[in-house]
């Protein structure tokens, strides 16, 4: 038996299907392509992973690839690579999603955090 809803003009037409469970299956699990590409130069170690990172500024970082145990609010070290720039600290993860991070920066030292903002400022960033 198909379902009909009644038209404007009153003539019934068929409802749309649910989709069949292998299309629907294949949107489910399908390869989400990625945003942002990732900044060239520029590349995190976290828990000893060398990762691709896709934002910086002045509150925190972006990277993709990461594979790991950390969860939203756990604290982490980090060694960031900026141009040959090295930036340790901690930071804290603020999200995770489909091999993402993002990070809030937790316990950076000023100076670490003023060679953050020259090298935000030499590429046109403000942070």
């Amino acid at each position: 038996m198909i379902a009909t809803a009644q038209a404007p003009a009153g003539l019934p037409r068929p409802v749309a299907a649910m989709p069949s469970l292998r299309r629907w299956l294949a949107k489910l699990f399908r390869r989400r392509p990625q945003t942002y590409p990732p900044l060239a130069g520029v590349s995190a170690l976290v828990n000893e992973q060398a990762l691709a990172v896709t934002e910086v500024n002045g509150a925190g970082m972006c990277v993709v690839g990461y594979r790991g145990l950390l969860n939203p609010q756990d604290r982490f070290s980090f060694v960031l690579s900026l141009d040959g720039t090295d930036i340790a600290g901690d930071a804290v993860v603020a999200w995770r999603r489909h091999g993402g991070l993002g990070a809030a920066f937790y316990d950076v030292s000023a100076a670490e955090r003023d060679r953050l903002g020259q090298w935000l400022s030499r590429r046109g960033d403000t942070g």
